[in-house]
């Protein structure tokens, strides 16, 4: 990550550059202004004038020379993602990565998860999700540092300070910070698994955020990734899906899934999981374009010989790729989701489309019934028992069939941690939504806000039940302590200007929305709910108001 404002930023748009979004009828701008990048929205009625118009300045950009770019703004005390990005193999700017399917606008929040691998050191907020200090990063760091990889180094710099004459002789290893090359392969590819590896889910542990992982320490002392499995019926499908191009939301693991898929590999079960990130990658030695044919080739000798390659040299195959090992067992492949962006499939096959192994359709473990855990430590170690219930929430919303885990956990946890807020929240969205027991509701999250949750989703689901029972002023209270701590959540926003309209302060309505629309006019939540009180008001288009609750149960 850098500042947005640099020379080779602002080199990128010579000219105002205008994306259009049919899917939203949004126009967006990039353009600069003097010495800084700034991006704006509007949209045109049908004479093609502009019904509304905001631009943002660009502070921070994030990306490399080998894909693209994308660009982050500041608002207050949250930081956001902009809606254009500039892709690197066409040479042009387009809607950012997933914004051709879901248009949110300069509203999506950027998450302390996004940061701690797009930046490495954010310093958000406790409890407050997208929302930072000021300044958003410690140590003012912008970019990935030491720290990522070698863990805190106070200790380091002060003992380095204290023998500045200290050499390491042969086999002496530095306590003083963390070495990757000292560590088991397992601790060694969690550092990378931090990042480069995704699932279904992660789950944090209980009381842990993304910045408290340590680099040498278990990945699942903080974190815990999980998957759906692959089943017998799916086997068909799932391998003739490594023969076609990848699809978002296939069966085929996504290609920045990378420890996963390398440990698909005979090479990494025949080594049995010594094989590694560094067994290909140097950090510190990166190699140069003309060099990584030759670097990776001797990586893959270090377990193999030249002779294992069964075509020979003057092959026409084997000479067309340049004698790569790469080139040929681990392909590149078309990302699914993110447009002109090409990824290496981690994945070491004897040919493309190869059949996937046994491994492959693992079952899960008793300790995870339903799913697997990707990151599990050691095979006797056990998943956080109070994690399970978020892991099965998470998932059951891509995989009906979870739901009955979901509702056997919390049923266990309601006699045994009946004081979690994120329990708490649970067993108040169930009263709320399926048993239409407001009280019972109104109290579980009244008791998540004061054992210390935060969630948005609290504030409304809290006021949708004290609302139910008639109770307006405290509702319109609670939802006012939301946007307390979230100023920009347009959800909060358009529920309390609906709250006020209803209870006859028309006045406060307009003025929440009025402030709101400055930063996002392109809101859909909050137009809607403009929309609703026009109306309402006006006795023309919306005969009464409505209140949405903000999360569904399953039945």
């Amino acid at each position: 990550m850098a500042p947005a404002n640099s020379p080779e930023e602002l080199g990128r748009v010579p000219k105002l550059v205008t994306v259009y979004n049919p899917k939203s009828n949004r126009y967006y701008d990039v353009y600069q202004d003097g010495a800084n990048l700034f991006q704006a929205v509007y949209e045109l009625d049908k004479r093609s004038r502009k019904t509304y118009y905001i631009a943002h300045k660009l502070d921070y950009v994030s990306g490399g020379e080998n894909t693209g770019y994308s660009y982050i703004f500041r608002v207050g005390e949250g930081l956001y993602q902009a809606p254009l990005s500039y892709y690197v193999n066409p040479g042009r700017w387009e809607l950012s990565p997933g914004y051709s399917a879901d248009d949110p606008g300069f509203t999506r929040v950027l998450t302390t998860s996004c940061f701690v691998c797009h930046n490495g050191q954010p310093d958000p907020k406790p409890k407050l999700e997208g929302v930072y200090k000021d300044p958003p990063f410690r140590f003012g760091e912008l970019g990935i540092s030491c720290e990522a990889c070698h863990g805190p180094g106070a200790l380091h710099v002060k003992e380095t300070q204290a023998n500045p004459a200290r050499v390491l002789k042969a086999g002496d290893v530095d306590t003083s910070i963390v070495n990757p090359a000292k560590l088991s392969p397992r601790l060694e590819n969690d550092i990378c698994q931090d990042c480069h590896q995704a699932g279904d889910a992660v789950i944090l542990n209980r009381g842990k955020d993304f910045v408290d992982y340590r680099p040498g320490l278990p990945l699942s002392d903080t974190e815990n990734i999980v998957k759906r499995p692959l089943t017998e019926t799916e086997r068909a499908e799932a391998n003739r899906l490594e023969t076609q191009p990848p699809v978002r939301g296939s069966l085929e693991e996504p290609l920045w899934w990378k420890n996963s898929t390398m440990e698909l590999s005979k090479c990494y079960q025949a080594s049995h999981g010594r094989l590694g990130c560094g067994t290909c990658h140097s950090i510190h030695h990166t190699s140069k374009p003309e060099e990584k044919t030759a670097a990776y080739r001797a990586a893959c000798l270090s377990c193999h010989t030249s002779n294992s390659c069964k075509l020979k040299a003057n092959d026409e195959a084997r000479v067309r790729v340049g004698d790569s090992c790469v080139e040929c067992h681990m392909e590149k492949r078309p990302i699914a989701g993110i447009a002109h962006n090409h990824n290496t499939k981690h994945r070491i096959v004897r040919y493309p489309g190869q059949p996937l192994p046994e491994i492959a359709f693992e079952a899960p473990r008793p300790d995870l019934p339903g799913l697997l855990w990707l990151n599990r430590p050691s095979s006797d170690a056990e998943f956080p028992s109070e994690s399970q219930i978020e892991a099965y929430f998470t998932v059951a919303r891509k995989d009906a069939s979870l739901w009955p885990y979901w509702q056997k956990k919390l049923s266990e946890l309601n006699k045994t941690t009946s004081d979690d807020p994120i329990v708490l929240n649970y067993l108040g969205a169930v009263a709320l939504i399926e048993k239409k027991n407001n009280t019972k509701a109104a109290d579980y999250f009244s008791r998540a806000l004061k054992l210390g949750s935060e969630d948005p989703a609290t504030f409304l689901n809290l006021a949708t039940a004290l609302h139910n029972m008639g109770r307006n002023q405290e509702a319109e209270s609670v939802l006012e302590r939301g946007i307390a701590s979230y100023p920009n959540s347009g959800q909060l926003v358009a529920r309390l200007a609906i709250d006020y309209s209803i209870d006859g302060q028309g006045w406060r309505a307009h003025s929440i929305i009025k402030q709101y629309r400055k930063l996002f006019p392109e809101d859909a939540s909050v137009r809607d709910a403009l929309k609703q009180i026009d109306g309402a008001e006006n006795n023309t288009e919306t005969p009464g108001l409505r209140r949405d609750t903000s999360v569904a149960v399953p039945r």
